[in-house]
């Protein structure tokens, strides 16, 4: 079994024995981990029966089932406080996985780690996390299969960001000059100017208030690209 690029990187931030993985699908981060030695114990997690037995089925399969645990349930509500130092959430939106953390704050609280990589909304789930008493150590950003994403790692600390662009492409790529980061934004940039041009041949109120907020989108996205460009620490 062959981790996609984006599981790999995942897989590789996490740095302690006993982990859950919410939102399991196949439970390949799980596995892996445990093939490399990487974990003594480890619950993967998912709301639905179907990609649960999947997952079973290849825990089984690795004959894994000793150290890999499978639970049914929404969110984080299948664990108990302090049975996982590391928490994976991955595949989602950041308006969902910003829920499931404000959900189960006991269980949040008693983690050392989180790993995250929502699909969406990623400015959200930097907000949460610096809301409920993490701090971001580490982004990554790649490309696959022509798709964008981010994996955030946080730990207990607290944080907060001074700039908005901050929070909408991660304050630890900007520093870093993430090459990623900068041809994502160049292609939003390309996009919001695309559908800007194609409304102002439209005279309507939702066109105009529209246009506004492309306008407000292409200023952030400008600046996170000079940010990307010059020598600047934030």
């Amino acid at each position: 079994m062959e981790l996609s690029a984006r599981l790999q990187a995942i897989s590789d931030l996490v740095r302690y024995p006993t982990m859950a993985d919410i939102g399991t699908d196949h439970g390949y981060v799980p596995i892996a981990l445990h093939k490399k030695n990487r974990i003594t114990k480890a619950f993967a997690c998912d709301i639905h029966k179907g990609p649960l037995e999947k997952a079973k089925k290849n825990i089984q399969a690795e004959n894994a089932q000793n150290v890999i645990e499978t639970r049914l349930g929404n969110g984080l509500c299948p664990l108990e406080p302090y049975e996982a130092e590391s928490i994976v959430i991955a595949g989602m939106g950041g308006i969902l996985i910003s829920e499931i953390l404000l959900q189960s704050p006991q269980v949040v609280e008693t983690a050392k780690e989180l790993i995250l990589s929502p699909h969406s909304d990623t400015d959200l789930v930097r907000r949460t996390l610096h809301e409920i008493g993490f701090f971001i150590e580490e982004e990554q950003m790649l490309k696959e299969d022509g798709k964008y994403y981010t994996i955030l790692r946080a730990i207990h600390g607290q944080e907060k960001y001074h700039r908005e662009i901050e929070y909408l492409y991660g304050k630890k790529l900007l520093e870093k000059k993430d090459s990623i980061l900068l041809e994502f934004l160049s292609e939003q940039k390309e996009k919001a100017k695309n559908i800007y041009e194609t409304l102002c041949l439209v005279d309507t109120d939702s066109a105009r208030m529209r246009k506004e907020e492309l306008l407000a989108e292409i200023k952030n996205i400008e600046e996170g690209i000079q940010c990307l460009l010059r020598a600047e620490i934030l």
